[in-house]
């Protein structure tokens, strides 16, 4: 056993004894980056971000919204300030407003097409129900109409019967007169 652990720390020396030694670092003299002093924020960054503000808050206005002059407000943001921060933010919101527009009139539209099929449908259910009214009057006046021209048709029958009857004894007649 004491030949075993002398075997095990004799290949740890070994394996120590072989193991690359770390490369040296030499010391460089790095100077530290210049540090800028920070500049006070420009007053324009203020005016933007209130702009963009103002017109936010017309769109949330909780009694009645004002997209209109919110629109004019992110306008005159993308026009003053074309390289501002926000506006990709106001293009947004402009493009929002505009699609809310198109989709209200969408929706007007969509109501006054529905109102007038409403409408249309109405009135043609009623020529319908008309139509249906004259055709049944119609077929009550055929019907009354054909019953009396059968009835027409039978006196007629019967007319010519007795006619030929009679027409048959006024041969008879003539034939003993003779």
């Amino acid at each position: 056993m004491k030949r075993g652990i002398f075997f095990w720390v004799l290949a740890v020396f070994f394996l120590v004894g072989c193991a690359a030694a770390p490369p040296a670092i030499e010391k460089k003299d790095v100077a530290a980056p210049a540090v800028k002093p920070v500049e006070a924020a420009p007053p324009r960054l203020f005016e933007e971000r209130d702009l963009l503000l103002d017109g936010v808050a017309l769109l949330n206005l909780p009694e009645r919204p004002d997209p209109e002059k919110a629109r004019s407000l992110f306008l005159s943001l993308i026009q003053r300030y074309p390289q501002s921060r926000w506006r990709s933010a106001a293009e947004a919101l402009i493009r929002l407003i505009d699609e809310k527009d198109a989709f209200r009139e969408m929706s007007r539209l969509d109501r006054l097409l529905v109102d007038k099929t409403k409408t249309e449908r109405s009135r043609a259910l009623q020529e319908n129900d008309h139509l249906k009214k004259m055709v049944r009057e119609l077929t009550e006046k055929l019907q009354s109409e054909t019953a009396a021209l059968a009835q027409e048709n039978e006196q007629l029958k019967r007319d010519i019967q007795r006619l030929k009857a009679l027409e048959i004894e006024l041969q008879k007649r003539e034939r003993m007169l003779r």
